[in-house]
């Protein structure tokens, strides 16, 4: 070989260590993917699939002091979702126009909460290896959970910049039950204002939020490891509204008259989503949650009413 070859073979190896530079530790890892997703500007496309379904979506975002973000369906009826600041505009089909306000709202889904998913309690974080997505070099990031309570993640993020260019929500079996994935991607690529703008239509105001139940009239007597109770509301009609969570999968609890007849009890499976109803002594418990069932099934058959105070 000649010097000149040799000087050269020398100079790509070198490059090429450079190039693939060690990704930082998990949980650094998933600081960064939080950064980048609110700090930086991008435009792309990806798709997203839960069971048999798939959508096609574009999504916009301008990052700054007011962070801008847009999300449009490509496929099926109109659909969008545009951020500006702490306001939300989501448009549906021929529906009027619902605002509301929603501080810290990301439009990108399928991405667990950075400060409950790194303390490691209830959730073990691990690097798995190398690929390429949307002609990005990426790193994978595995969170998975510490039992089978909870649904586990599979990240996809940007070598540099360390951005989600997909998500996998996977259950025990490694399955994945919903998942999104960039086809396309412009990182720092600004959008413009039309990009930015939410389409025109009669714009009202969303419902405003339950009221707060001061006093809880019943309580989860046996929850899973780490889920804790929330918030309590009182939705009209005498029901009541808990929300669970252990900061990453989140579980409502819905107790309300019962339609009575001896209803058996009710499961119903949508990708991450899952439903569970038990009916007894004219009541109707209801536990909707991003969790397994057996997760829903054993905070509802747990419910005890709470004794008045004295």
């Amino acid at each position: 070989m000649t010097p000149l070859r040799t000087a050269f073979v020398a100079a790509l190896g070198l490059f090429a260590c450079i190039a693939r530079a060690e990704p930082p530790a998990p949980p650094q890892a998933l600081v960064r993917m939080y950064d980048a997703i609110r700090q930086l500007d991008y435009e792309g496309s990806f798709v997203y699939t839960r069971g048999t379904q798939v959508d096609a979506l574009r999504i916009f975002h301008a990052a700054g002091t007011v962070e801008r973000a847009r999300l449009v369906g490509l496929n099926g009826a109109r659909s969008e979702v545009v951020r500006d600041g702490a306001t939300v505009t989501c448009v549906q089909g021929a529906a009027p126009t619902m605002l509301f306000h929603e501080p810290g709202a990301q439009l990108l889904p399928l991405l667990p909460d950075v400060r409950a998913a790194v303390t490691g309690r209830y959730y073990a974080l691990a690097a798995a290896g190398s690929d390429r997505v949307a002609g990005y070099r990426v790193h994978r990031i595995d969170v998975v959970p510490r039992d089978g309570y909870r649904y586990g993640y599979r990240l996809w993020l940007e070598d540099d910049s360390g951005f989600p260019l997909r998500s996998a929500v996977v259950d025990a079996n490694h399955r994945a039950l919903e998942e999104y994935m960039f086809v396309t991607l412009d990182i720092g690529a600004r959008p413009g204002e039309s990009d930015l703008a939410a389409g025109r239509g009669t714009m009202v105001a969303a419902p405003g939020d339950e009221p707060a139940l001061g006093t809880p009239r019943w309580r989860v007597a046996d929850p899973p490891p780490g889920f804790t109770l929330r918030r309590t509301h009182a939705p009209p009609g005498g029901a009541e509204h808990q929300l669970y969570t252990d900061g990453v999968a989140n579980v409502s609890i819905y107790i309300e008259p019962g339609a009575g007849g001896g209803r058996a009890d009710q499961r119903l499976d949508r990708g991450m989503l899952g439903i569970y109803s038990h009916e007894a002594g004219g009541l109707r418990f209801t536990a909707i949650g991003d969790v397994p069932r057996v997760t829903l099934e054993r905070m509802v058959r747990s419910l005890q009413p709470v004794a008045p105070a004295r």
